[in-house]
């Protein structure tokens, strides 16, 4: 934002006024066009302008004065009679030569000189006055460089004053002048005096000085100026102008006083600016500190450049006060603040703006203004877009001459490292944000201080900070309180050193004595101020007492202690109650071996926590327990009614046959009367192992077991135990029906030998998991429960969670991607993408091996399953009992050995209901006397709807294999589809949908692809073997093939219950002396309104017929109109309807077309 100034001819009164360079001139292409930069050089050009006589025109409004002028017009002098005076003059100009002395009654004499005609007032010659004098021109006021001023005070204004407020002693200029006031002169007021230059824009490149009083340069409209006892001006800019600009290039000197730049804009577009670029002194006198104000008001840009001095150098007294502050705050890299004393206080330097921001040095901006000086701009012009308030090494190097304390209407950043080695004080204040320290701060003077504050924010510790002098203090107050970023630290390692938060003063622990202090006041607060590395053997703090103060790590670490306690509780502290953050453990063993006690707790940190802990790491621990019952925790045993986040450990546990509970972080997390026991955003990386008894126990990669709130955390590492009743999980071992588990996750590799349930995430689970997932290789030995996520399952709810670990137990009962076992539970949109294996007699899937009275919905399976002899093996689900299956979907390959009941989704289905299924890209294999399905194996009193499978089924001999359903016993099927290749190898009974049909319903339903099997089966392009049961409203369109001796249909091959409404097309195909046929390979049911297209042909001695090969029963209403290929001298018996017929209403009830009409209708009638 450039700001810039031209003399324009006013052609009415014939001379130069002074207007901004958008002011309109006279024609479009007027002769004389000067553009000057703000300030700087308008006095030049003014200069050169025509030079004005001494005032003249002069009317006294109020008030007695006698005005004389000496003959040769040179000098004037106004005798002032009046305590007050009103002159209206028609100009008022001093040229170089020329004076104008006001005598005047006192000191508080003032005198107003209102012009009231259209010149500007130029003055370049001398003005003296033993009392005040104001100067109101709406045309513009210029001290030019000659200009001499000596007054008791001067108020120079463009907006004017009204009589009244004048005499009555309110002193408030007002109006709509847009002109400029500007100083390139020296002005300066008596001791005590002030002096008040205002505008619409106003600058300064001479020298003003006001020792003890005042000097303000305003920009506005409308300003009211007040005069408190002591002298001093109090400057209040009521009135925004349009482009305010104040600026000062010289020099403004009010020691002992105070000097104030100040603008109001009408926009809220950042376009005032008030700039400083010269310098400013206000300097400690008469042990009165001074006080230098930069204010750009609420939409204003405060440039700072050059020197602001309010030091107290030389003599008594304490440093002033330098304060800049607007909407933004600009800070010259060069810019030089100084308030030292020598023999008082350090004084201040503030910044207040809307954003403050501490960012490194460009070497591009260098020497420049940060804002419109980094797009060449001049230094009064803006930017766009953000720029730090002040650089980094601006900051350093002021901070050894003066305290500073930035603030933040919103956030405050630093964004780059400071560092100071005098003993001043930072302060960082964010109002209504956050401090966010983003680089390292280093002060090693001594008394140096860090403040931080955040009243409706927190403090945010992103890197280092060190304070190593004597006598160094921290302050943090904060409404949401302060976090440490990981590996970053705080530092008072000198002696002395002080620390408070919000108001609390700790005490600063700086080595292991100190550490050891803290057993003589548990109630203390304590921060550590650098790292404590141990020697030894160190014993629990408090074995009598709980810590209940603080203990703030600040972010340091305590390293290389073996502790040991005789008691029940051991770790750093026996029980925390109270507070321990930001804290860092390494290389720390804790061990029971020295307990006395029964029941022994054994962690890092703390044995019991009921308090709070925050921000803690525990690397490199190792935990181990007692010669008696015990529990065991990476950082903590028993978590009663506590709260731990942000926390994490890693290292060993090791239990034994005594180890009731152990957890990579916690081993046991429990709420209790009322309370809540809580680990959030927490995290163990811990190799748990070790030989445990055959009593129930739990152990888990983050917690043992839970009967509190998880949420938000994750564990890694490995665990490798051996016990009969144990309960092993990724993160938790159990989590209990109080327990909840929320977005957490565990990679942990298990290995459990004879564990009782072991799962990748939670071993049992009775509560709630939600938005959690595991990843992990879980691998058992003989469980009863092994699962992905989830061993067992017992009324819990799951929702929204996933597995992709490898799961295998060759010799477990149940085996789960996700879940061994589910009891009760409730499984919504869940997951599982990876292998899962399992051995004999085993109930094995995808999701769930075992899934007994519970619901399972909008979930999934992927990947490799198989089973061994005598297993129910199923993509999703081994064997469901009792249960609900909705919208669920499943792919890749499902393999069972012999006698083992193998679906794409499920093995084994009794009484339960599945709709809305699917399963693609489906390999469903089986060995010999298997069941097996595209999507249930074998159902038994279960509901099967709105399901489809895409997939591909084999089997060895002996077997029962459909594209859909292997075995299906009293199950309604309805709008179910099968897409499949179904091959059995031998002896099998095989259909496109349903292998074996016994008692059942099919409505609605259809099948297509390929359906073969060997000699002596049964093979149905829907159904291989209908046993009593009911088909309605299906079709099939498959090639379907037999071997010899089989019974092979288009859409049955053994029907012995009722179709109806069906319909079938494709091919029938037989081997010799087989029974073939377009509908059903023989009939011995009900088949009625059926159609059937299917082509039919078979092998020496075959049966074969366009509706059915061979008919021991009734047909009604039911067309066959497919080729019938046979031939008399193949032993065969053919025709139209039925190749060998025993129903004697056959042909009146039946009909052939197309190329059945072609043979016989039936082959044989018995």
């Amino acid at each position: 934002m450039n700001k810039s100034y031209a003399l324009i001819w006013n052609q009415a009164t014939g001379c130069w006024n002074v207007a901004s360079e958008g002011t309109r001139r006279r024609g479009k292409s007027s002769r004389l066009k000067v553009v000057i930069a703000a300030g700087f050089s308008l006095l030049g050009l003014l200069a050169q302008a025509p030079a004005f006589a001494l005032p003249g025109g002069a009317a006294i409004v109020a008030g007695e004065a006698g005005i004389h002028t000496t003959s040769d017009g040179k000098q004037m002098t106004v005798e002032q009679q009046s305590n007050k005076l009103i002159t209206h003059w028609n100009d008022f100009s001093v040229a170089g030569d020329e004076s104008v002395s006001f005598h005047q009654p006192g000191s508080q004499s003032v005198a107003l000189n209102r012009v009231v005609g259209t010149n500007g007032s130029d003055i370049q010659g001398r003005i003296d006055a033993n009392g005040q004098v104001f100067l109101i021109n709406p045309n513009g006021v210029v001290f030019g460089k000659s200009a001499q001023v000596n007054v008791g005070g001067l108020v120079a204004s463009t907006q004017n004053i009204s009589d009244k407020d004048f005499l009555d002693g309110t002193y408030r200029f007002a109006g709509d002048s847009s002109a400029a006031v500007s100083n390139a002169g020296q002005i300066t007021a008596s001791e005590g005096g002030s002096v008040a230059l205002l505008g619409a824009q106003v600058s300064n490149s001479g020298v003003i000085q006001a020792q003890m009083g005042s000097v303000a340069l305003g920009a506005g409209k409308d300003f009211s100026v007040n005069f408190d006892g002591n002298g001093l001006l109090n400057l209040q800019v009521n009135g925004a102008a349009v482009d305010a600009l104040v600026q000062n290039g010289g020099l403004l000197k009010a020691d002992g006083g105070q000097v104030l730049m100040t603008a109001s804009s009408a926009s809220s577009l950042l376009k005032n600016v008030v700039s400083n670029q010269g310098v400013i002194e206000a300097k400690t006198l008469q042990n009165k500190a001074g006080k230098i104000v930069l204010d750009g008001g609420d939409n204003g840009i405060v440039q700072v450049a050059g020197r602001q001095d309010a030091s107290a150098l030389g003599g008594q007294g304490n440093g002033g006060v330098v304060e800049n502050r607007g909407a933004r705050v600009e800070v010259q890299l060069a810019a030089q603040m100084d308030t030292r004393a020598d023999k008082g206080s350090t004084g201040t330097w503030k910044i207040l703006s809307d954003e403050v921001s501490v960012s490194k040095v460009d070497n591009s901006t260098r020497g420049l203004v940060i804002g419109g000086g980094l797009n060449g701009n001049s230094a009064t012009g803006g930017t766009t877009g953000a720029a730090p308030t002040l650089h980094a090494d601006t900051l350093a190097q002021n901070l050894a001459r003066t305290n500073v304390e930035l603030s933040s209407k919103g956030n405050l950043s630093v964004n780059q490292a400071v560092s100071w080695n005098s003993g001043n004080k930072l302060g960082l204040t964010a109002e209504r944000g956050d401090v966010q320290l983003n680089a390292a701060l280093n002060a090693t003077g001594a008394g140096a201080t860090l403040a931080l504050n955040a009243a409706q924010g927190g403090i945010r510790l992103n890197d280092n900070v060190a304070l190593s002098g004597s006598g160094a203090s921290l302050e943090l107050n904060s409404k949401n309180g302060h976090s440490l970023k990981d590996d970053k630290s705080v530092t008072l390692s000198g002696a002395d050193a002080r620390f408070s938060a919000n108001g609390e003063a700790y005490q600063v622990v700086q080595n292991l004595k100190q550490l050891r202090d803290i057993e003589n006041d548990m109630t203390g607060r304590y921060v550590l101020g650098n790292q404590i590395t141990g020697q030894g053997r160190f014993k629990t703090l408090g074995e009598k007492s709980a810590f209940t103060g603080k203990l703030d790590g600040l972010g340091n670490t305590i390293s290389d202690l073996s502790i040991y306690g005789t008691g029940a509780f051991v770790g750093l502290f026996s029980a925390n109650l109270g507070q321990i953050s930001n804290l860092n453990l390494e290389r720390i063993s804790a061990s029971g071996a020295d307990s006395k006690d029964y029941n022994t707790q054994v962690g890092s940190l703390a044995a019991m926590n009921m308090g709070s802990i925050r921000n803690v790491k525990a690397k490199d621990v190792r935990v181990t327990g007692a010669s008696h019952f015990n529990t065991l925790g990476g950082l903590v045993a028993l978590n009663l009614n506590g709260d731990i986040a942000n926390s994490s450990a890693s290292g060993l546990v090791i239990g034994n046959k005594y180890t009731y509970a152990m957890g990579g972080l916690v081993a046991e997390n429990v709420s209790s009367s009322g309370g809540v026991a809580r680990i959030t955003n927490s995290h163990a990386d811990i190799n748990l192992r070790g030989q445990m008894n055959s009593d129930i126990r739990n152990a888990g990669g983050l917690v043992g077991s839970n009967r509190g709130v998880i949420a938000n955390a994750s564990s890694t590492g490995t665990i490798s135990l051996a016990a009969a009743n144990l309960n092993i999980g990724g993160l938790v071992g159990e989590n209990t029906g109080a327990g909840s588990i929320t977005n957490s996750s565990s990679s942990t590799h298990i290995s459990g030998s004879q564990a009782r349930r072991i799962g990748g995430l939670v071993g049992s689970n009775l509560g709630s998991l939600t938005n959690s997932h595991a990843s992990g290789e879980v691998t058992g030995n003989g469980t009863e429960a092994i699962g992905g996520l989830v061993g067992k399952n017992q009324g819990g709810a799951i929702a929204n969670s996933s597995s992709s670990s490898s799961v295998s137990d060759l010799y477990g009962k149940n085996v789960g991607g996700l879940i061994g076992h589910n009891q009760g539970g409730r499984i919504d949109n869940a997951s599982f993408s990876g292998t899962v294996k399992g051995g004999r007699t085993a109930n094995i899937g995808g999701l769930i091996g075992l899934n007994q009275d519970s619901s399972v919905s909008n979930s999934s399976a992927k990947g490799n399953v198989s089973g061994l002899y005598d297993s129910n093996v199923g993509g999703l689900i081994g064997y469901s009992q009792n249960s609900h299956i909705d919208n669920v979907t499943v792919s890749g390959a499902v393999n069972g050995d012999r006698k083992a009941k193998v679906g794409g989704l499920i093995g084994f289905s009794e009484d339960s209901s599945i709709a809305n299924a699917s399963s693609t890209s489906m390999s469903v294999t089986g060995g010999n006397n298997t069941f097996i399905g595209g999507l249930v194996g074998y159902s038994q009193n279960s509901d099967i709807a709105n399901s489809s499978v895409s997939t591909t089924v084999t089997s060895g001999s002996g077997s029962q294999i459909g594209g859909l359903v292997g075995y299906s016993k009293n199950t309604d099927i309805t709008n179910a589809s099968a897409s499949a290749t179904v091959t059995g190898i031998g002896n099998n009974l095989a259909g496109g949908l349903v292998g074996h049909y016994e008692d059942s319903r099919i409505t609605n339903a259809s099948a297509s692809g390929t359906v073969s099997s060997g000699n002596d089966s049964m093979v149905g392009g829907l159904v291989g073997y209908n046993q009593r049961g009911d088909i309605t409203n299906s079709t099939a369109s498959a090639a379907v093939s037999g071997g010899d001796n089989s019974q092979v249909g288009g859409l049955v091959g053994r029907q012995q219950g009722k179709v109806t409404n069906s319909f079938a097309k494709g091919s029938a195909k037989g081997g010799r002396y087989s029974s073939v046929g377009g509908m059903a390979g023989s009939n011995e049911g009900e088949i009625r309104n059926s159609t059937t297209t299917s082509d039919v042909s078979g092998g020496y001695g075959a049966r074969l017929g366009g509706l059915a090969g061979m008919n021991f029963a009734k047909m009604y209403q039911s067309s066959a109109g497919g080729k019938v290929d046979g031939s008399a001298s193949a032993g065969q018996f053919y025709g139209g309807l039925v190749g060998i017929n025993s129903w004697s209403e056959l042909q009146s009830n039946n009909s052939v077309f197309g190329e059945a009409a072609k043979v016989q209708p039936v082959g044989l009638q018995f």
